[in-house]
């Protein structure tokens, strides 16, 4: 068999495997669509289908599957919050983290809180002008976003300090299925993916 025809197996080969993980990302993300009280644990599982490809292909096929599942799952399901989750921050997280646990650990922490504000912002800013039609000021935004009455301020400041647990959370998941991946499956998951 030639060089040329080898490399295009190979190239063939792991465009049908991220098309797989696309496929499972979508499905999860229809899981937490219809489930609608998994809708952020559907985005962070779908999220974790990219990590064999991150460790074994590298950030080019990586940002293709969740570019390819992001935008399959927004054009499916347009009304839940699970595509709108991936799309906007957990997607392309786990590509991201892989950048910046290289960083020392105190600025890594911090450059991943600022993404995850940047995110929250991003997601209040399109309520505000999808849902509210941009009338009014963002500080009365972010009360009526959680009910004026019965401390909608309050309740605000709980839901992004929940976003930070929940967050953080999720990148000690990710460290953990890396850890069970290196230990337990690599040599399995390569074999089938090489």
């Amino acid at each position: 068999m030639s060089p040329k025809r080898t490399s295009s197996a190979f190239k063939t080969k792991r465009l049908a495997l991220s098309a797989v993980m696309c496929a499972l990302s979508v499905v999860m993300l229809g899981m937490g669509a219809i489930l609608e009280v998994l809708d952020i644990t559907a985005s962070m599982l779908a999220s974790l289908f990219l990590l064999p490809l991150l460790l074994c292909y590298g950030n080019g096929y990586t940002l293709m599957a969740y570019a390819v599942t992001s935008l399959l799952s927004l054009i499916l399901m347009p009304h839940s919050f699970s595509p709108w989750m991936y799309a906007g921050l957990l997607g392309y997280y786990p590509m991201v983290k892989h950048k910046l646990d290289r960083l020392p650990r105190a600025l890594a922490y911090f450059l991943k809180g600022i993404l995850l504000l940047t995110a929250l912002s991003v997601y209040f800013v399109i309520f505000y002008f999808l849902m509210l039609q941009g009338s009014g000021s963002l500080s009365d935004a972010f009360l009526k976003a959680f009910g004026e009455e019965d401390g909608g301020a309050v309740m605000g400041w709980v839901t992004v300090a929940l976003a930070f647990i929940s967050f953080f959370a999720y990148d000690l998941l990710i460290d953990r299925v890396l850890i069970l991946y290196r230990y337990k499956w690599q040599e399995r998951v390569e074999r089938w993916m090489k």
